[in-house]
């Protein structure tokens, strides 16, 4: 069914903003230990220093992320590749960066599931009119 790909593809390009919005948080954490803050996300200076890194993999990996998004039966699949050591730089530890739980989870549950929820009424208003012309177009 058509409305099946559309579905889905919404759903990709939700799936795939929330993806890259983590990417770029942590990595304003990890560089210059700037927060986002509520449904705006305004930013805010956290206490301490940035990430001391001796590698270079973790500011690699939030630089260029690695990430697939892809089709499994009749959903999405999302995976990453980030180094291990961000997931210790969530403890009092290591720093309490709250550069990976909080991250990961206030932006893929709070925002990402709430547009995939209740934004693709908007979204079909939107992209609807142009889906048809270009059908038109095919046509013609």
């Amino acid at each position: 069914m058509e409305s099946d790909g559309l579905q889905l593809q919404y759903l990709r390009q939700q799936v795939e903003k929330g993806i890259r919005d983590i990417f770029t948080a942590q990595r304003m954490i990890a560089s210059k230990r700037l927060y986002q803050k509520g449904h705006e996300r305004t930013l805010f200076q956290g206490q301490g220093n940035a990430v001391r890194g001796r590698s270079g993999a973790l500011m690699a990996a939030l630089t260029n992320p690695q990430y697939r998004i892809g089709n499994s039966g009749g959903g999405l699949e999302a995976t990453s590749t980030v180094p291990l050591r961000i997931r210790f730089l969530d403890m009092k530890k290591y720093g309490n960066f709250q550069i990976y739980n909080r991250q990961v989870w206030g932006i893929l549950y709070s925002e990402t599931l709430q547009n995939i929820k209740y934004g693709y009424r908007d979204w079909i208003r939107t992209h609807f009119p142009e889906m048809l012309k270009e059908i038109s177009d095919k046509i013609t």
